[in-house]
């Protein structure tokens, strides 16, 4: 008896502030048309919000199965020690290519016995000479663009690789079989099985730090959205709480009452994000960024991440919902908004970014720790703190622009604009939040894109060399025929001219250095030798040699050869008939010496192990030479391999990053673009009386179209503004924290800000039918 008075004070505001919740519930869906639409407008708003949430959510699901693909696929083949050739042992050889731009996924396989594995996503092995491919690359075959590509593999298809054998749906693969591997090819693999471990993946800070950015920049912005469609009919559902005023509703009870509505919108528009998630899965599948696709069954919400958007958007709604109650008050002669508060209110605002910015600033020199959880939550609550704290910013600068503007006089489209503005400048912001925040962060995220690329990116005299490089042809197993080799390509149409020779590495004490074996024809014409004859040697002497005087390579003497996939032995060199200087390689003068030997001079068994190399040079301006070359290069041994300095990726993870955060920055502009028009719409619909009693007085509609433009265009124009200096500002952080110069790409700065410029002009042009339909006499009824 004694403990229930104690009890019943902390029971009773929870069970008040519960049956509150349920009667905003119940007046969500019983309280008339107007309710209705008005959360089925929320719903919308949110559901968009929450599939974007869920496929985010996916992300880490994605990774962790393309991983145990990869792992299932690859694994032996790059981790496993070679085996012993029994019946379940095979030979296999990595034949992938480029057609294109495309990358190829391609293996030559050999089974050796008849319990040999079977790759996965194949239900048998191909017959010597024919091929398995995946859908996508039979459907490449088979356009009437991939003529070269059919010339390149004219092998009969008699078998397609299933799911299991693909990363994703879009993967170009194939499986080629053959009679003719050897394991006497240093590059040829003995396996026994294919799953096995894959060796872990290197840490990069700067792509940690980028794709945690990206992620943050991306859907902060949907998050404010989530924020603002909780409040979607607002206006119109605050006057109503002035009603209950009258039967003895204080203020809290009609917040809470509030709340309880918007909840209702944001648990309808759970379910509708989560049937929007998964009617729009199956369209993952075409979609392909930076040659990466994913399968739709792969994308699954991470459990952990989903739980996390269920719960915390209907608290966000109910949380959006009490903080915006504090300011309005629903009397029970009306609803009056504290809009003369905006002033006392920038105090707690203005130092949100402040504080993110400072903290982003404190955090250089820490970037190796990105892999520590505290680092990347004071990185994550830095970006958090600029972008939510720029948008908080906007509604007393709307307000303070609204009575600054008063006093410019103007025609009546403007004046019933800044009523507008002035009577509610939180609604006028509203539909503007997410640009702010998308544009913010889009600047900043494309500066350190740019950086980023121009500090792992080649410099034009280094792309200059790379153009003027020859294509690289390997042939493995094939050293003692370079230069039969470099003939038939010679011969190839579009190609001036081919050079063929092979490398042996060695070692002289601790001098490396490598032997270059190649026919005198070829000796004389590239590094202008004389007097040449089979048997006979050359030093081409580097610049650390010419240097000191001259190479001590000439003299000869044992040296220790370092074949590829053979043991090192040791070996006489004799020395060198003459001693020429070497020659400039692609434009760029070579620091090592070379010795260049002719064939007869390196025992014809270790010559044969090695891959022959031939430089393919392309006659100027012949189309498609690259892929001519590559199919030439396929014709005559499937196991070729073709390298072009032109096209290196010497970071092709950053470029993938890269493209898929363009991607993501593109699909965010298009969910708040929808997300504004959705608003824009709510907003018309709550004013549809006050703009047909305009009407009715003779305002004509132009003047309202004016003033919806009008009202519109200044809370943009503040709110880029704003998102243009919380974006520099952003990127200057950011620079400083990966210690890059600080610059600015102009234009794409000012693209992204007309970008959004133009989302609003668009969106504003798109309501216009709307506001035609809400100025009809018919929007006088009242109900």
């Amino acid at each position: 008896m004694t403990d229930r008075p104690h009890s019943r004070p902390h029971s009773r505001p929870l069970s008040r502030f519960a049956t509150d919740l349920l009667l905003g519930l119940r007046l969500a869906f019983t309280g008339g048309r107007d309710s209705r639409l008005r959360t089925a407008l929320t719903a919308i708003g949110v559901g968009l919000g929450v599939a974007t949430l869920l496929l985010a959510a996916s992300f880490p699901t994605v990774r962790e199965h393309r991983d145990d693909k990869l792992r299932i696929q690859s694994g032996a083949v790059v981790s496993a020690d070679i085996a012993p050739r029994s019946d379940h042992s095979l030979l296999i050889h990595d034949a992938r290519g480029v057609y294109r731009g495309e990358e190829f996924f391609g293996r030559i396989v050999q089974p050796e016995g008849p319990d040999s594995p079977l790759p996965p996503g194949l239900s048998a092995y191909p017959a010597p000479n024919t091929l398995a491919v995946s859908p996508a690359l039979a459907e490449l075959l088979r356009s009437p663009d991939a003529a070269l590509l059919r010339e390149r593999y004219p092998q009969p298809v008699t078998g397609t690789i299933g799911p299991a054998g693909l990363a994703g749906p879009g993967d170009y693969a194939f499986y080629l079989g053959s009679d003719r591997l050897s394991d006497a090819d240093p590059s040829t693999l003995r396996i026994d099985h294919f799953e096995d471990e894959l060796p872990p993946k290197p840490v990069d800070p700067v792509l940690t730090l980028l794709t945690v950015v990206g992620v943050v920049i991306l859907l902060s912005p949907v998050a404010v959205f989530v924020a603002a469609a909780a409040r979607f009919g607002s206006e119109a559902r605050d006057r109503r709480l002035a009603a209950l005023r009258l039967t003895g509703a204080d203020r809290a009870t009609t917040a809470r009452i509030s709340a309880g509505e918007s909840l209702a919108g944001a648990l309808v528009g759970l379910g509708l994000g989560a049937a929007l998630f998964l009617a729009g899965r199956p369209l993952v599948e075409h979609v392909k960024i930076a040659g990466l696709s994913v399968f739709a069954d792969d994308l699954q919400p991470q459990p952990l991440l989903a739980a996390l958007v269920l719960v915390a958007v209907p608290l966000l709604a109910v949380a959006v919902t009490m903080l915006t109650m504090r300011r309005i008050a629903a009397e029970p002669l009306g609803v009056l908004r504290g809009t003369g508060a905006g002033r006392r209110a920038v105090w707690w605002r203005v130092p949100l970014p402040a504080l993110g910015f400072t903290l982003l600033f404190t955090q250089r020199g820490k970037l190796t720790s990105l892999g520590d959880n505290e680092a990347l939550v004071v990185l994550v609550g830095c970006l958090l703190l600029l972008l939510i704290g720029a948008t908080l910013l906007l509604p007393p600068l709307v307000a303070l622009a609204s009575r600054a503007l008063r006093r410019v006089s103007g025609p009546p489209a403007w004046q019933l604009a800044l009523g507008r503005l002035r009577f509610s400048p939180e609604s006028a912001a509203r539909p503007v939040t997410g640009i702010v925040v998308t544009v913010a962060g889009t600047i900043a995220l494309q500066t350190l894109l740019g950086s980023l690329a121009t500090a792992r990116s080649a410099t034009p005299a280094e792309l200059a060399l790379q153009d003027r490089a020859p294509l690289s042809v390997h042939f493995d197993a094939a050293g003692d025929r370079s230069g039969q080799l470099a003939d038939q390509l010679r011969r190839s149409p579009g190609v001036a001219d081919a050079v063929g020779y092979t490398e042996v590495y060695a070692t002289a004490g601790d001098r490396p250095f490598t032997i270059r074996v190649a026919d005198c024809a070829t000796l004389t014409a590239v590094h202008r030798v004389t007097q040449c004859a089979d048997g006979d040697v050359f030093t081409a002497v580097g610049l650390s040699s010419g240097q000191a005087g001259g190479s001590p390579l000439a003299a000869g003497g044992p040296v220790t050869l370092q074949p590829l996939g053979r043991p090192e032995s040791t070996w006489q060199l004799p020395a060198s008939r003459a001693t020429v200087q070497r020659a400039p390689e692609g434009g760029r003068a070579h620091y090592l010496d070379v010795v260049l030997v002719t064939p007869s001079v390196l025992p014809a068994e270790l010559l044969h192990s090695q891959a022959a190399m031939v430089e393919v040079h392309p006659v100027p301006g012949t189309p498609d030479a690259e892929d001519r070359i590559r199919s030439n290069a396929a014709l005559i041994s499937p196991t070729s391999s073709v390298h072009n300095p032109a096209n290196g990726q010497p970071d092709a993870r950053f470029l993938g990053v890269r493209s898929a955060l363009t991607a993501g920055t593109v699909a965010i502009l298009t969910l708040i673009g929808a997300s504004m028009l959705v608003g824009l719409l709510e907003q018309l619909r709550e004013r549809r009386r006050t703009l047909a009693v305009l009407t009715a007085f003779g305002t004509r509609t132009r003047t309202l179209a004016g003033a919806l433009l009008c009202q519109s265009l200044v809370p943009v124009v503040l709110g880029l503004a704003l998102a243009v200096a919380s974006g520099l500002a952003l990127g200057t952080a950011l620079l400083f924290l990966v210690k890059l110069p600080i610059t600015f790409v102009w234009g794409d700065i000012a693209l992204m800000t007309g970008a959004g410029a133009a989302a609003v002009l668009l969106i504003t042009a798109l309501s216009l039918p709307a506001l035609w339909r809400r100025i009809t006499p018919a929007g006088l009824r009242y109900e």
